[in-house]
């Protein structure tokens, strides 16, 4: 296998992570993707727990 390939192969498996930027007040629940305010203890869409700090 040639140095090219090596690199296309890494390259296809590599992971593209996509960063969701709302605001310094907004952030994006973990669990459901939904925006939601910076101290929100329960996501009011899923319900999921959001742990603070």
């Amino acid at each position: 296998m040639s140095n090219k390939e090596k690199k296309q192969e890494n390259d296809t498996s590599e992971k593209k992570v996509e960063k969701i930027l709302y605001g310094v007040h907004d952030n994006a629940c973990f669990a459901c993707g939904e925006k939601i305010k910076w101290n929100t203890i329960v996501c009011p869409y899923c319900k999921t727990k959001i742990k603070l700090g």
